[in-house]
């Protein structure tokens, strides 16, 4: 597993006995072969099943991490989700485009394009995560991957846009 801690001392993050506490959420390491494996079984029916999942997870993060951080305004808690998404091990996440309307995230380094089998599944996972902080953000969004690294292997990043839905 690869894990990107650009700040071990993030803010909120605590560790004790083992357990690692971000909010006073309990923070998990999420193996990416955790999504091999479902996909091996699954194959694309796995796809909602990580959308799913990634749309709950991102809300309750996101919904936790407003009240804590306080956020002045949407650029900045767009900026804020991004720094601590970027802390997960995911990858790099950039905020390009930040408005009522429309949110732009392009995604390096993509732990799919770390692992031996790359795919399109951990990208299934992302998409949800940002479903369910878009949701938080701009309240109904649809979210779709525009480009993708791993589809592309010319392109240096995945790009997510978060649309608001009228």
């Amino acid at each position: 597993m690869i894990i990107i801690m650009r700040n071990i001392k993030l803010k909120g993050l605590k560790y004790s006995r083992g357990k690692y506490l971000l909010f006073d959420d309990r923070f998990i390491f999420f193996p990416p072969q955790l999504i091999d494996i479902l996909a091996s079984i699954y194959g694309e029916g796995v796809k909602s099943l990580l959308v799913w999942l990634g749309k709950k997870t991102g809300w309750t993060l996101s919904q936790n991490w407003e009240e804590n951080l306080k956020p002045k305004n949407l650029d900045d808690l767009v900026n804020q989700f991004s720094n601590i998404l970027s802390n997960q091990g995911w990858g790099i996440f950039v905020p390009k485009q930040i408005s009522d309307e429309l949110i732009i995230i392009e995604h390096y380094h993509n732990i799919s394009s770390e692992l031996e089998n790359k795919s399109r599944y951990f990208c299934y996972f992302i998409t949800g995560i940002l479903s369910g902080f878009g949701e938080f953000a701009l309240y109904r969004t649809n979210v779709h991957e525009q480009n993708c690294s791993i589809e592309n292997p010319s392109l240096d990043y995945c790009e997510y846009r978060i649309e608001k839905i009228h």
